[in-house]
């Protein structure tokens, strides 16, 4: 009840305030008429009420103007017709021209109170139009970040920052819950989403609850649209690893069909010809060294693959100390056996870095083995180095026919030949070098020649030396 009377006596306060100003100008009239007498017959001055009319029905409407319309038609009659002092026409003149007057100045009211709710009408469809206009900025505004292509959570955050500058609040934000939790000093909106998707707004908002609800269907429809997306990439991620895990496992199957069972059958038939009797000891020999020879490729194969899965599974745990890697190279490369000519042109200064030296060995073997692989016969694979732009490099050098185009992107790819020789080595030789280079915070990058030939550069961020040891 108590909220109720300050409701009900709203009205009457305004009808009590319409009512004096009725009064109020039909007296202003009747004084205007009264001073002018003199100069113009009084019927004729009842134009002056017409104003008081036109002013009432601006300001109060067409019931206001109308009860103005009769007033002064009773002021003018009792004031200013003969016989003064009461209601009654002497003439029939008089009362003519009083009817005139009455009905032309409701005529006048209605028409000027209709004009009156014709401008509150565009005023208000004016306020609607500019309400539908902030809605719709709005709208596009969240739109334009659903489209942006950020992660879910960037998108939900953004739009929340767009609903609070548009709405005039210190805050608000989108969350996906099961159940709302608004903060103190928030109201919560329920989006008309298929997600569970709430709006929290400051208290402070300017908008009113029903603009506020307008907007939450709308609204709600495109944060499914987000919510859609961000479900339909995760499907398409997992797709994606589950295509590279089925790539992955066809050409492990592969290598161990062809990889592993080419020196195998090597192996099992260099074993059952040592059985036979009729055979030289020359013959034996040999066949032995194909046994070894097969044993050492199949031991490295089963080591890369090893080395692979520790990689892939981020098992690879350096060691870092500081490594001169000059030596680790001249290391590599005096385990490898070979007679070809290897030039080496690294500085004697070169700036130490921090890695796992026998990591970044077996890294330099296995580009020193493919370089001396693809060198044409008597040419050199050539060793450089230098220091620059912050890093400390290592460049191995062939000038063998060089990598097709086309395969470049790929050849750090695990079973991946990357010069198209198919028949030649497991593809796993440079994974596994970007696997040990990475892992010790370098990198490795191909760099192929214009006149062909190829160069492998593995490089590491140039940081402060240690002090020398004491003498």
């Amino acid at each position: 009840m108590v909220d109720e009377r300050p409701r009900s006596r709203g009205p009457a306060r305004e009808s009590v305030a319409a009512a004096v100003e009725v009064v109020l100008a039909t007296a202003i009239a009747t004084g205007v008429v009264a001073a002018l007498q003199s100069a113009a017959p009084p019927a004729g001055l009842g134009a002056i009420y017409l104003l008081a009319v036109l002013a009432i029905a601006i300001r109060r409407g067409e019931l206001a103007a109308l009860a103005t319309a009769v007033l002064g038609f009773l002021a003018l009659n009792y004031f200013f017709i003969a016989p003064r002092g009461n209601l009654d026409i002497a003439h029939s003149q008089d009362l003519i021209e009083l009817i005139v007057f009455l009905i032309v100045a409701i005529v006048v009211g209605r028409l000027a109170a209709a004009g009156r709710q014709r401008a509150a009408e565009a005023e208000s469809r004016a306020r609607i139009a500019a309400a539908r206009e902030r809605e719709a900025t709005l709208l596009a505004e969240a739109a334009s970040a659903i489209l942006a292509g950020q992660s879910l959570r960037a998108q939900l955050d953004s739009i929340g920052a767009r609903v609070a500058d548009a709405t005039g609040a210190s805050r608000a934000r989108v969350a996906v819950e099961s159940v709302p939790s608004p903060r103190e000093g928030e109201r919560v909106v329920k989006l008309v989403a298929n997600a569970r998707v709430w709006l929290y707004i400051a208290d402070d908002a300017t908008w009113d609850e029903a603009e506020i609800e307008r907007i939450a269907e709308p609204l709600g429809r495109l944060i499914d649209v987000a919510v859609e997306r961000e479900r339909v990439a995760e499907q398409a991620a997992e797709t994606e690893a589950a295509r590279r895990a089925e790539t992955a496992r066809t050409a492990i199957l592969h290598a161990i069909s062809h990889d592993l069972r080419s020196p195998l059958t090597a192996i099992t038939t260099a074993a059952s010809a040592l059985r036979a009797a009729a055979i030289t000891d020359q013959e034996r020999d040999e066949l032995i060294d194909a046994i070894d020879s097969q044993g050492l490729r199949l031991a490295k194969l089963v080591d890369d693959l090893l080395d692979l899965g520790k990689i892939q599974a981020g098992a690879v745990l350096p060691r870092a100390d500081w490594c001169d890697l000059s030596d680790v190279v001249a290391s590599a490369a005096g385990h490898l056996g070979t007679d070809h000519r290897i030039e080496f042109a690294v500085p004697v200064d070169l700036p130490l870095v921090r890695a796992d030296a026998s990591q970044l060995e077996r890294v330099f073997s296995n580009l020193l083995e493919n370089a001396i692989k693809f060198s044409p016969e008597g040419s050199p694979v050539r060793v450089s180095g230098g220091a620059s732009s912050g890093r400390v490099t290592i460049r191995v050098t062939d000038r063998g026919r060089g990598i097709p185009t086309q395969y470049r992107a790929h050849v750090f790819e695990p079973f991946f030949r990357g010069r198209g020789d198919s028949g030649s080595g497991s593809g796993l030789g440079l994974a596994i070098c970007r696997g040990f280079v990475e892992a010790n915070g370098g990198r490795i990058l191909l760099q192929a020649g214009t006149d062909g030939g190829t160069s492998f550069a593995v490089s590491f961020p140039l940081a402060p030396q240690p002090a020398p040891a004491p003498r």
